[in-house]
């Protein structure tokens, strides 16, 4: 079957009937590297919100949150609805920042907070942006949200590491934020409290994950090539539900989730190095986007090139043989409204695909994807 998202195993849904699960420390086990504070959200949007909130409660000021301008939208909302000032910095077409365009900008206005993104799993440069941070005063918060765990170079330099296991593992909703500096953890938790203590409710996400889990995957791929987004479709912005508290649902299901990243990483560079092979070839139209795979991959990215159609008639063709590709990110509206400062990010979303790798996805079945 093919799907985006991982699926649970059945053994898995049984484990839905114990107990309310580990605590936060012994849950967030397997992303921390030593004795950060941990705290746990539904998504890793309330963390950036929790983040801001604790920021004004701390200085008692709007902060300035910087994000990389290649970077979906939809997870600013609650950020913006706590009164963060964002600004959006360039990412060139390597997804790298351009560190003297931000030297420039921070001279007038240096941020308070910046997140500096692992890309699909592959590590970023975060050495140097603990240099501009050591510069500007800022706090970094390392956001590892495609990464399934730490890594050489992941998780290694941030003020705030941000893990989004909900994206990467099979489970309802789980993003972790970790805190190196404990004696910031009790406000922290009272930012975080702050913002609710509603969590989602898991009986939709269940449902499609039965649905998907029963339906043969000839119809699964037929509801794709029916039903899937147009290539420029970009979800409608508007307010996530206040539900940022992980949920019960979710602790049970990640409390055996820390055992399987192992195995996860492997199948999910045995998936990459099968499409990896199809496409790294001269001429083909396409290539992989990275020049060597993450260790951990999020995706498969494919670059198609800057041909004004190219990207969006390979990504009809993908759907047509079933394959749930994806264009990404919804851009904010502030990128925008500055096509000229922001063309690479506006580039890379006309021209990056993004196929599916997770560790639920049959090798076999890519070969349908490739002919």
């Amino acid at each position: 079957m093919t799907t985006t998202a991982p699926l649970p195993d059945w053994r898995d849904l049984k484990a839905l009937m114990g107990g309310r699960g580990l605590d936060d420390d012994a849950l967030a086990a397997p992303w921390r590297r030593g004795d950060e504070a941990t705290l746990w959200f539904s998504r890793g949007a309330w963390a950036l919100a929790a983040l801001v909130h604790w920021w004004q409660g701390t200085f008692a000021r709007r902060p300035r949150l910087w994000l990389p301008d290649y970077f979906c939208n939809q997870s600013t909302v609650p950020a913006r609805n706590v009164g963060a000032d964002l600004v959006f910095y360039s990412v060139g077409r390597d997804l790298l920042p351009h560190w003297p365009a931000l030297r420039a900008m921070s001279q007038s206005a240096p941020p308070d907070l910046i997140v500096v993104v692992h890309y699909f799993g592959q590590a970023g440069e975060m050495g140097a942006a603990a240099a501009f941070c050591g510069e500007t005063g800022a706090l970094m918060i390392e956001d590892a949200a495609h990464a399934l765990g730490p890594a050489s170079g992941i998780g290694e330099h941030g003020d705030f590491v941000l893990y989004c296991p909900h994206k990467t593992l099979a489970v309802s909703d789980g993003a972790l934020l970790l805190a190196r500096d404990r004696s910031a953890a009790a406000d922290l938790f009272q930012a975080a409290a702050g913002l609710g203590q509603m969590s989602p409710a898991p009986w939709p996400w269940l449902a499609r994950r039965l649905v998907q889990k029963s339906l043969p995957g000839a119809l699964l791929g037929a509801r794709i090539r029916r039903t899937g987004p147009a290539f420029a479709a970009d979800p409608a912005f508007a307010a996530l539900p206040l539900t940022p508290a992980l949920s019960p649902f979710g602790r049970r299901l990640l409390a055996g989730a820390g055992a399987k990243l192992v195995a996860a990483g492997q199948y999910r560079r045995h998936n990459e190095e099968i499409l990896r092979r199809a496409y790294d070839v001269a001429g083909a139209g396409a290539q992989p986007f990275f020049a060597a795979p993450p260790d951990a991959p999020y995706r498969f990215v494919l670059d198609c090139g800057g041909g004004a159609h190219d990207a969006e008639d390979r990504f009809q063709a993908l759907r047509l043989r079933g394959c749930p590709v994806e264009t990404w990110p919804d851009l904010a509206p502030e990128v925008l409204a500055e096509p000229g400062r922001h063309a690479d990010a506006l580039a890379l979303r006309r021209r990056l695909l993004f196929l599916p790798v997770h560790q639920s996805l049959a090798p076999a079945r890519l070969g349908d994807w490739l002919t």
